[in-house]
């Protein structure tokens, strides 16, 4: 089938082929038939179908140039995605005269958007907040609109634009036709699709396979500078035979070559930078196996046709989700099994929740091997090596026979030099330091409970204090709590555990009842806690009040009932202190931000001034001259 045959007028057949596209997809081959005919379409395809011009094809051939006023509506989810469209469209109506499209989204100025409005463009492609509100103003008028187009209904939907879309079908009219493209079918898109289209026609395309299911697809979690050496890992434990390194840009690219070649792997790169006989060099190494990594932009590796890639790495994910399928297209090829790897940062999680819609696959989450998994992974390599060479050897070298060594020592002897040979100093990153937090999930390490020890004390008593992080505690602030006020003798207190509202401190067990009875209640800091034996975790977290702040020394009307008595000179709070002060503003006050003369001048007018004060640029507060 051609586009020909769909009925679709000359001039948009002419600018079809100017744009290179031969024969239309399923969703377009099956979908512009009836919506030229003027009947409403329900289109569920995935993203990538070729759903634009499915909708782009029969708007333009409904518009009437003649008329200058919005006659075709479209709404999408995102400004990009309106910006597509509205490229697309200007691309097929190249050779239709007075046909013009306009995006409108939020986040940018109202000018040119009413600009354009007001030219009298027909093709408005927009998402919902900015299009109702332009409406609202009444700048966007309704009454010649005859079609309405919803592409990604269901992302829309998920983004909460259900609201949007109904207020907006409220000022069309009635009579239009709808075209509603989504890529699932769910109760919520039905509902929608009932109260907006009038028997529509449902056209559904079978997703396709758009990965091989021999093909594992793995992501790892990783800052950028870790990215490197957790290459060098995979290289390292020997699953990258002959693999494949992508990234985004060349700069990127060189470091990645650089960094290994300092390895001492075998790696090259292949960019646009590099002339095509320079190309051709590498490939042919790289398919001879001289190079077991090579490193290239999107752009530069589209031809590369090479069948035994046994990993693919995407050092970075790609800006688009087809470039995803055409990197790891490299491997698992002709029924071979292979390795795709991705690394990811923080930022990324959004654009791998696209990738993973597109290609339907949601990829395994792994943690990133530490130095011990990869020298124990290395070990048992070597010993496959072996036992494989082995299977083919012939007699003993000369130069072994006449040694008289047990052959258990001799080849232990020959295993630890083969593996110091073969093998190179890992260099630690931050992903080696697991998070407790993911720790505590993995049921790798159970919380602390009653006395449990975490530091060399062989015997311990856990106690707990009601001040953490949030009162800018620090370790050596509670040790020096317990030693100089707790009265500890030296090497009795252990590992001390800050959290944002408590703390916990081990500490020997024959000191811990001094400690309690000491400690009870005292001052940190300047500020009140209590100190008592941990309990372990409750069973359900008390909440502190919203608004909650820990209460400082001299606030309370009564002192507690067995709280030691404080030495009024030294634990004597701040505020005290400035009781005697007259109060801000007042007549009294030697010194007023109330008053004009300080508010309104500048530094230099303040020190010049004659009040016999000066403005102090160290302690920003005003002193009194000597």
């Amino acid at each position: 089938m051609s586009f020909s045959e769909l009925g679709i007028c000359p001039e948009i057949l002419e600018a079809i082929e100017v744009l290179g596209f031969e024969t239309p997809s399923p969703i377009q081959g099956r979908a512009i038939p009836p919506a030229l005919a003027g009947a409403d379409i329900l289109g569920l395809s995935h993203t990538g179908s070729g759903k634009t011009l499915a909708f782009s094809i029969p708007a333009l051939e409904s518009i009437d140039p003649s008329v200058h006023a919005v006659q075709v509506l479209c709404l999408a989810p995102t400004r990009e995605l309106a910006v597509q469209i509205c490229r697309e469209v200007d691309k097929l109506a190249l050779f239709l005269d007075g046909v013009s499209a306009a995006p409108i989204y939020g986040g940018a100025s109202f000018a040119p958007q009413l600009a354009a409005l007001h030219r009298g463009v027909q093709f408005v492609v927009g998402t919902p907040g900015r299009i109702f509100d332009l409406m609202e103003q009444g700048e966007l008028k309704t009454d010649h609109i005859s079609m309405l187009i919803l592409d990604e209904a269901d992302e829309m939907l998920d983004m909460g634009f259900q609201e949007d879309i109904e207020r907006i079908v409220a000022f069309l009219p009635a009579e239009r036709q709808t075209l509603l493209f989504s890529a699932t079918m769910s109760p919520v898109i039905r509902a929608l699709v009932e109260s907006l289209a009038h028997d529509p026609q449902e056209i559904a395309i079978e997703r396709p396979q758009l990965t091989v299911p021999t093909c594992e697809q793995t992501v790892y979690e990783v800052v950028f500078s870790s990215r490197i050496e957790v290459l060098s890992r995979l290289i390292e434990m020997g699953r990258m035979k002959r693999g494949l390194v992508f990234a985004n840009t060349k700069r990127v690219v060189d470091d990645i070559v650089d960094g290994l070649l300092a390895r001492g792997y075998s790696v090259d790169r292949l960019h646009g930078d590099m002339p095509q006989t320079l190309r051709e060099r590498v490939m042919d190494s790289f398919r001879k196996g001289n190079l077991n990594v090579l490193a290239a932009t999107d752009i530069a590796a589209r031809g590369l046709d090479i069948d035994d890639v046994d990993m693919v790495v995407n050092f970075e994910l790609p800006r688009e989700p087809e470039d995803y399928v055409h990197r790891i297209g490299r491997t698992a090829r002709a029924g071979r099994k292979g390795r795709a790897v991705s690394f990811i940062g923080r930022r990324d999680f959004s654009l791998l929740g696209r990738i993973e819609r597109f290609v339907g696959v949601r990829m395994q989450r792994e943690r990133v091997m530490t130095a011990e998994q990869v020298a124990q992974v290395r070990r048992e390599s070597l010993v496959d090596e072996i036992l494989e060479r082995a299977a083919t050897a012939e007699n003993m070298p000369e130069e072994l026979g006449d040694i008289d060594f047990p052959q258990e020592q001799l080849l232990s002897a020959m295993f630890e030099l083969l593996v110091a040979r073969t093998s190179r100093e890992l260099q630690p990153i931050p992903e080696d330091r697991p998070s407790k937090f993911s720790r505590h999930a993995a049921g790798e390490e159970p919380a602390i409970e009653k006395g449990s020890s975490w530091s060399n004390l062989q015997e311990s008593v856990t106690l707990f204090m009601n001040g953490g992080k949030l009162l800018g505690l620090r370790p050596k602030d509670v040790a020096g709590l317990f030693y100089n006020e707790g009265g500890a003798p030296k090497g009795t207190v252990g590992d001390i555990r800050l959290f944002l509202k408590h703390t916990l401190i081990e500490v020997s067990p024959e000191v811990a009842p001094q400690l309690l009875e000491r400690l009870g209640t005292c001052l940190i800091c300047g500020y009140e806690v209590n100190v008592r034996e941990d309990k372990g975790r409750p069973a359900e977290k008390a909440s502190a009040p919203r608004g909650f702040r820990p209460r400082r020394p001299g606030f309370d009307a009564e002192p507690k009932a067995n709280s030691r008595p404080r030495e009024e000179k030294r634990y004597s709070s701040r505020r005290s202190e400035r009781d005697d002060r007259p109060e801000r503003g007042s007549d009294d006050a030697p010194f007023s931000r109330r008053g004009s003369s300080y508010r309104g001048s500048s530094r230099r007018e303040r020190r010049e001034t004659g009040s016999g004060f000066f403005y102090d640029r160290f302690s920003r507060r005003p002193r009194r001259r000597d």
